[in-house]
């Protein structure tokens, strides 16, 4: 990864003794080289996080081995089963022993030092949030300035933001999605909105991902997308809404086709009855005033 970890704020001369009463959560699949990387960064923190929980999804077995060698300190999940990242980050959310959880993919890292001291300075002053979102940056992209402004934001990325952990365990959470875009954490957003809690966003939690996105053209991926457009509305939205619901799904087509994502959308177009029905005894809309008011947060902030 080309970004090392600096600091536009300056950092005391104190060498933190005691880690941060933080879980880290990885999760990966067969990518052994980069979250390797990722567990050396995350550890080279001050303070570091109390503890790193890695999940390997589809695992054989194989790099729970290297990687217990490596870092014995590492707590190791895994699934046989194909489960996705959300599957992994609730798997390891669920096992976290700190109250606060920092969630990171397995090409992600954060570039600040005191990353951790910040997380657990935010959630002191803003008692309110159940989740905080990073600003995210990808390869190619210069750094961000470091900013100081935090405000609400109508959902996060799952590569880059971290969670109060008893807040979580108190609604459905994320669930098994092997592709998990434009589904994941806006559905975690609405549970935590329908609970009374907030996600936001503070400029000055820095998050690199080593990616340019290319996968996302994928038919998998588009296919997936559809479908998880269609599951959303299905299992969060009341039925009031559900028209809004279909606008959302014909919008996307739309994006999709005009991008020229033509491969995978007849898929994810028949799939997506059959994911739905799979999934018809999870429905647990969130109220008409949490989803507008979620509606109106993502408008007025695709307007700044």
């Amino acid at each position: 990864m080309p970004h090392s970890i600096t600091s536009n704020r300056p950092l005391s001369d104190k060498i933190y003794m005691t880690p941060a009463p933080i879980s880290v959560g990885i999760p990966t699949y067969a990518r052994g080289d980069k979250v390797e990387t990722v567990i050396e960064r995350v550890l080279a923190c001050q303070p570091p996080p109390a503890e790193v929980i890695v999940h390997v999804d589809q695992s054989n077995g194989e790099l729970e081995k290297a990687l217990a060698v490596r870092f014995p300190a590492l707590r190791l999940l895994s699934s046989v089963k194909r489960v996705g990242p959300g599957g992994g980050r609730h798997r390891c959310l669920m096992a976290a022993s700190e109250p606060i959880f920092a969630s990171f993919d397995d090409d992600s890292v954060p570039i600040d030092p005191d990353y951790f001291a910040r997380l657990v300075e935010h959630f002191s002053k803003n008692p309110s949030a159940a989740c905080l979102a990073a600003v995210i940056f990808h390869r190619g992209d210069s750094t961000p300035e470091l900013g100081n402004s935090v405000k609400e934001v109508p959902d996060y990325i799952g590569c880059g933001y971290a969670m109060r952990v008893e807040m979580y365990r108190t609604v459905p959470g994320h669930f098994d999605r092997t592709v998990p875009y434009g589904f994941e954490e806006r559905d975690v957003t609405l549970q935590l909105n329908d609970a009374g809690w907030h996600v936001l966003l503070c400029e000055d939690l820095r998050v690199f991902h080593d990616t340019i996105l290319s996968h996302h053209g994928r038919p998998e991926i588009t296919s997936g997308t559809i479908e998880n457009a269609v599951l959303l509305a299905w299992l969060r939205y009341p039925v009031s809404f559900w028209f809004y619901g279909m606008l959302q799904v014909g919008n996307l087509l739309f994006s999709l086709l005009k991008q020229g994502r033509f491969a995978g959308v007849t898929t994810g177009l028949l799939r997506s009855p059959v994911v739905v029905w799979n999934h018809r005894r999870l429905r647990k809309p969130v109220s008409a005033r949490t989803l507008q008011a979620n509606i109106q947060l993502r408008h007025d902030s695709l307007k700044n």
